[in-house]
């Protein structure tokens, strides 16, 4: 199949709907409508529930779309006809950020799952017109497209032309319409420059300083106070250059220490070597997101005063201990203004507030000794 396609950039914007080559596809593939199978629900009334598996019909659309055209497609604006006997129009947003313009065939089995999926938006649009909306405000579209935006993570409905502000008009300056709908991957340069330039100015990864045998001698002091059997410590000399090596600075020199004497301890929240960076990695996967923007990460997260920095994460915290639930105590190499490198902070899922806890972790264990309320400092 020859695919005409449009390369997204700045040109992109100024192309109009005649601008844009369609290409036509049929999707004699799609199967029937089916339900979602429960079987293996350890509740027997969930096991009997019967409900269409729409999200299996949006992976089957994406892969039968990506197979025809030859790459993947990460995003689909998928839009109802105009007109009875008209096909679907749809953009598709290709892995290789091109875009491709679609006329999709109708046919028995897909028209099913649209009305499946479409549903509580068709009798919606039966109310509305029941109770006269439509008579009373002459300017709105009684049969207005309805549009799906699918993807990885994605499946939004909206009306296309209806004659409401909040309306999609893909229609309308087409080629701006599109480049401003790009998925996040198509500006993963641009994001995570924004995100880099953000930290930049607080990363120090110079660590706090350390007398590795008081801090020893302090573990070992902690272990006995607490009564505690760690797991017996191992070499963990691969998992430091791992962590190096994606970290870009040295593993810390406090965690190392600690390592000597563990390799996770039950029932506490330590973590062995390898779930610090597994935890690490985890972490570092979302603040690299293209789909996690700058104002994401830090739009609802809070600093402790100006000890810790607003961001839901970063990869210059070093989680080392978990509270449970997602949330951890870290090292942290990105403090605020008024903060110092190797300090103990909290942050995690439910962690709002990154919590300053500890100047260092000579500190964070004194205070776990002295039976402080270590972990819930900050609130």
């Amino acid at each position: 199949m020859d695919i005409k396609s449009i390369p997204y950039n700045n040109q992109l914007k100024k192309l109009q709907l005649t601008d844009i080559p369609f290409n036509t596809v049929v999707l004699t593939e799609i199967p029937e409508p089916f339900y979602t199978d429960y079987s293996h629900h350890k509740n027997e009334i969930a096991r009997n529930h019967k409900s269409f598996d729409t999200q299996e019909f949006k992976s089957l659309l994406l892969e039968q779309l990506s197979e025809k055209l030859g790459e993947n497609v990460v995003r689909l604006l998928f839009i109802t006809p105009k007109e009875t006997g008209l096909p679907y129009d749809a953009f598709a947003y290709l892995s290789n950020k091109e875009i491709v313009a679609l006329h999709i065939d109708k046919n028995l089995n897909l028209d099913q799952w649209m009305s499946i999926v479409l549903e509580r938006q068709y009798k919606n649009l039966e109310r509305d017109k029941l109770k006269g909306l439509f008579e009373s405000q002459p300017e709105l579209n009684p049969n207005p497209q309805f549009m799906l935006t699918l993807g990885k993570g994605e499946f939004s409905k909206k009306m296309v032309n209806s004659g409401m502000l909040v309306d999609e008009r893909p229609y309308e300056n087409t080629g701006a319409y599109l480049h401003k709908r790009a998925p996040e991957q198509y500006n993963e340069a641009k994001i995570a420059k924004e995100k880099q330039h953000y930290i930049k100015k607080y990363i120090d990864t110079s660590g706090a300083s350390i007398n590795s045998d008081q801090l020893s001698q302090l573990f070992n002091e902690f272990l006995t106070t607490k009564s505690l059997s760690p797991n017996p410590a191992q070499n963990n000399e691969s998992v430091y250059s791992e962590f190096e090596s994606l970290a870009n600075y040295k593993y810390p020199e406090e965690l190392k220490v600690l390592l000597n004497h563990h390799n996770g301890i039950e029932n506490t929240g330590f973590l062995s070597a390898e779930q610090i960076l597994a935890e690490w990695k985890n972490w570092k996967t979302i603040f690299d997101d293209p789909n996690w923007r700058l104002a994401d990460l830090t739009g609802n997260n809070h600093p402790d005063g100006r000890k810790t920095i607003g961001m839901y994460t970063n990869p210059y915290w070093v989680p080392f201990l978990s509270t449970s639930g997602g949330n951890f105590i870290a090292i942290d190499y990105a403090p605020g203004s008024k903060g110092t490198s190797g300090q103990i902070i909290a942050f995690g899922a439910d962690e709002i507030k990154i919590r300053f806890i500890a100047e260092n972790m000579e500190d964070f264990l004194r205070q776990f000794i002295n039976g402080d309320k270590v972990l819930n400092n900050g609130f």
